[in-house]
């Protein structure tokens, strides 16, 4: 394992702000991209998990990377027992959705802030999972074929995503995920159409739903961290609301958890993985964001001016490039080469970056592979320091 510790210690030394080999390649691929490249139908692939191992493999063997997420895989034999409303598969493609739902009432903030676990388990999951609402015995039923499924078979297939991903040396960055508050209210529990009248109605309640919720998410990640002392694997976040507030709304229910949570799980030693989705190209919010734990972050936003990004969150914490993903797939291959020189210019003059793309391609209109062999080529070999 020397190429993995090698790794390792190049991407640590850069979240701590020390000098570095080379930028590390972090580099995502979605179920439906790795299935296209290697020939796979992925509607049928994903009931057939044991299907989609060697063809991860065979995108890590083609594709030059460090570091990965391994497969983000919500398995529909999961969602279809549970009867989900929060994740439903496309039959068409496979793909799976997460359409809104308001799995919430607006009159039960008052149950959610006196007792946030009997409101969830007793409401709100309910209304998410269907099979969860029905009459007992068959909602145990229900949840006793979904915990089978995930003992016997979804830990297998990460088992196997694991050994797959440490035969060729690479870091597995996740380790378990939360929700700025916020964001696990508006997008999971109340939907956004909700959110943005409660907002109108009842600002309190939310403030105070929030820190319900912070203390319920701090305690999640807690029980289900398995990073080492050194702090990786990392948790990880990503955050789409904020582009969607006001400053003030942002300002009152967004960032007092938010910044709560970060520095709560940072003093305890873990590692952050934050992603901004949205368009930040202004710099949106970047002066509380400046604010956030030092030394212990990964960022990455969406969309940006990496110039700016580098430096002000790039200051204390290590940041992504996050390559435009349109390149690969509307420009030539040069221009795509020329692009990444660009990014990798502005991010080595700071030294405290590393390469990925702005989203995770869903498909080859997102991205073509040959043209992102190119660039990471070209990473690989131009960015040493």
């Amino acid at each position: 394992m020397k190429k993995y510790q090698e790794r390792l210690d190049n991407f640590m030394r850069g979240l701590r702000g020390e000098k570095m080999d080379y930028v590390p390649i972090m580099i995502d691929f979605e179920p439906k991209y790795i299935c296209q490249y290697t020939g796979g139908d992925n509607l049928e692939v994903s009931w057939n998990y044991d299907d989609l191992i060697p063809r991860y493999d065979q995108v890590l063997q083609d594709f030059d990377m460090d570091i990965t997420t391994g497969i983000f895989f919500l398995p529909p034999q999961r969602s279809a027992s549970l009867g989900s409303r929060l994740w439903v598969q496309n039959r068409r493609n496979g793909y799976m959705q997460h359409p809104e739902i308001s799995a919430m009432e607006a009159d039960e903030y008052e149950m959610l802030i006196e007792d946030p676990m009997y409101c969830i388990v007793s409401k709100i999951l309910p209304r998410m999972y269907t099979e969860l609402g029905r009459e007992a015995p068959y909602n145990s039923l229900a949840f006793a074929r979904a915990l089978l499924y995930t003992k016997k078979q979804f830990e297998d297939f990460y088992s196997k995503i694991y050994e797959t991903t440490m035969e060729h040396e690479l870091l597995l960055y996740y380790n378990t995920m939360f929700y700025c508050p916020f964001d696990l209210l508006a997008d999971h529990l109340r939907g956004i159409t909700q959110i943005s009248l409660d907002i109108h109605r009842k600002g309190f309640l939310i403030e105070k739903a929030c820190d319900v919720l912070l203390d319920l998410m701090t305690e999640y990640v807690e029980s289900t961290n398995l990073a080492g002392t050194d702090g990786f694997p990392v948790a990880c976040t990503w955050s789409h609301l904020p582009p969607m507030l006001r400053p003030k709304q942002f300002e009152r229910y967004y960032w007092p958890t938010f910044k709560k949570i970060c520095e709560r799980l940072t003093q305890k030693g873990i590692t952050l993985y934050i992603n901004f989705q949205g368009d930040y190209s202004k710099g949106l919010y970047y002066d509380y964001y400046r604010e956030l734990p030092e030394n212990s972050l990964l960022i990455a936003v969406e969309q940006q001016d990496f110039k700016q990004t580098v430096k002000t969150l790039g200051e204390h914490n290590m940041v992504s490039c996050s390559y435009p993903l349109h390149y690969l797939s509307d420009l030539t291959t040069r221009e795509c080469i020329e692009k990444a020189k660009e990014l990798m210019d502005i991010g080595m003059e700071k030294g405290r970056f590393y390469f990925g793309l702005d989203r995770s391609a869903q498909d080859f209109r997102d991205a073509d592979p040959d043209k992102l062999k190119e660039v990471l080529a070209f990473v690989r070999a131009y960015g040493h320091y």
